[in-house]
């Protein structure tokens, strides 16, 4: 026991320096030199020299206590740094799952909505014209070019104001449409009875997914500190659509693999229900799947009226 949890505090700190404190010494590093160079002597070397230097001649230069103060002092500068984005890669990861209400968002999710709906009038006129010639290849591959392009807007139809957010809006959608179930409320049910090889594949996905969030929370600190040091601001402008392409690899796989486990072990979650499921998962057993793990009230009303105008037993 000693042994596992001396190399579970090791893989800890190792994840903790890797994810917070170094990411969080760059930006403190960036900071310093927001506050010495500015924005006038951005990318002066001189200036950079000439301030080092000013820093090794002074009078705390030889003083180990000030060295030690300073280190110290960088540290937690840069602990603060990781934990603040940190803190805005969980608001961000918050942010895909809001829905298209409100002014801004309803508008966002409303242009979405156009897109997609856009597209998938040109995949019926698409399906139209194969079905009255389906021997051409070119309306074929129009077809397929047609169904490529509403998929990259949405599997479904939008109902979220960003592209992330309809991903895993979408997962929920096919879910329910193909088997009756709520991933919502049946996902942690249906992660107790997944093998630890497919649990590990989702987790590391959903480190992925954290990974993303937290570089755009990196990507808003610099483009922040811009303000003070243009460099950073290029450093933030390079991060963001990094991270926002990485969020879209990232949740597309989460998902995919989310409705592969639904697909794969959704019929043993029906079974360690208790419901006969011999064949296939259906959509009337799927359900039943819901009914139970929303603990739905099947109680008929006129029961329920019955029993409320009767006295409770007494103990």
């Amino acid at each position: 026991m000693n042994a596992f949890l001396a190399e579970l505090g090791k893989q800890l700190v190792t994840r903790w320096t890797a994810a917070v404190l170094l990411p969080g010494a760059l930006f403190a590093a960036a900071v310093v030199l927001a506050q010495v160079l500015g924005q006038r002597h951005a990318v002066d070397r001189r200036a950079l020299a000439a301030w080092w230097d000013g820093l090794a001649a002074g009078p705390a230069a030889g003083s180990g206590a000030s060295l030690l103060i300073g280190a110290a002092a960088f540290l937690l500068g840069a602990a603060a740094a990781g934990i603040v984005a940190q803190s805005v890669g969980v608001l961000v990861s918050w942010t895909w799952s809001l829905a298209g209400s409100g002014p801004v968002l309803g508008r966002l999710a409303a242009r979405r909505c156009r897109r997609w709906e856009r597209a998938d009038a040109a995949v019926l006129a698409a399906e139209r014209a194969l079905l009255a010639d389906p021997g051409d290849p070119a309306l074929r591959d129009r077809t397929r070019r047609a169904i490529a392009r509403r998929a990259a807007i949405c599997l479904v139809e939008p109902a979220r104001p960003t592209w992330v957010g309809d991903r895993l809006h979408a997962a929920d959608v096919r879910v329910h449409r193909g088997y009756g179930i709520d991933l919502a409320v049946g996902w942690p049910r249906l992660w107790l009875l997944l093998p630890e090889d497919a649990r590990g594949e989702l987790a590391a996905a959903q480190d992925r997914c954290g990974a993303a969030a937290r570089l755009a929370g990196w990507g808003l600190l610099y483009a922040v500190l811009g303000a003070f040091w243009w460099p950073a601001l290029v450093v933030g402008v390079v991060a963001l659509p990094t991270a926002r392409q990485r969020a879209r690899l990232a949740v597309a796989v989460y998902a995919e693999l989310a409705e592969a486990a639904v697909d794969l072990y959704g019929r043993d979650l029906a079974v360690q229900l208790g419901l006969p499921c011999p064949d296939r998962l259906t959509r009337e057993i799927g359900e039943q799947v819901t009914a139970i793990v929303r603990k739905d009230d099947v109680v008929p009303r006129a029961r329920r009226a019955g029993a409320a105008g009767r006295p409770s037993p007494r103990p």
